[in-house]
């Protein structure tokens, strides 16, 4: 009997709030500023722990907001250029290139009016990993990638609905050891993705 109860509470909750929510849809894009984790093994045999250091890319897609007055989830998905540079004989750098289709679903809290506070999972699909040496060809390292990168994200934003714009900065941080076993150039051995993101946003039409 308790448990029906609840069961209505619940199910009254979610219409109710089904009902009051406002959908707005958008185009998302900006800069990531890529700083993954990456041990490696040298020329010499050598075990190499976090040899990796930052590089640039880009990310674009579409987000949707599910607003419920102060709280609302933001579900999105996006085009994300993401890896690293790397040096395993202190000497040359060599550049792990790698792109995702990203999938946040994130908790949205809104407060003082124009800010709000970004929390939640995000679920990373790989596209694209090869390892461009300092000389020869690129390595295309896909059969050696996880099909699927965990991860955290929470970040700080602002909107300006009177010009359907916003802007964020997050940081998202990988759980998952996206290199399954030792790659085909025996080189990279784990690697673990972290960025921070600088996103602008702009809604279609009004809420």
């Amino acid at each position: 009997m308790k448990i029906n109860i609840l069961v209505m509470i619940c199910g009254l909750l979610f219409v109710h709030t089904a009902a009051s929510a406002q959908v707005e849809f958008g185009l998302m894009g900006g800069v990531n500023f890529n700083s993954p984790k990456i041990d490696a093994i040298n020329t010499g045999g050598h075990q190499l722990s976090d040899v990796g250091s930052s590089n640039i890319g880009f990310h674009l897609g579409l987000y949707a907001t599910i607003d419920a007055a102060l709280f609302a989830i933001q579900p999105e998905i996006y085009y994300s250029m993401q890896g690293g540079i790397f040096k395993i004989n202190n000497t040359q750098e060599h550049e792990l290139n790698m792109s995702f289709i990203q999938i946040p679903v994130l908790g949205r809290y809104n407060f003082l009016e124009y800010f709000h506070v970004l929390l939640g999972p995000q679920f990373g699909i790989p596209l694209k990993s090869e390892i461009a040496y300092a000389s020869g060809s690129p390595v295309d390292i896909k059969a050696q990638t996880k099909g699927l990168d965990m991860s955290g994200v929470i970040g700080l934003g602002v909107t300006i609905p009177e010009c359907n714009v916003s802007g964020s900065l997050r940081w998202s941080k990988g759980f998952s050891n996206m290199i399954d076993g030792d790659p085909a150039d025996g080189r990279v051995t784990a690697l673990k993705n972290s960025m921070i993101q600088i996103s602008a946003s702009f809604a279609f039409g009004d809420k």
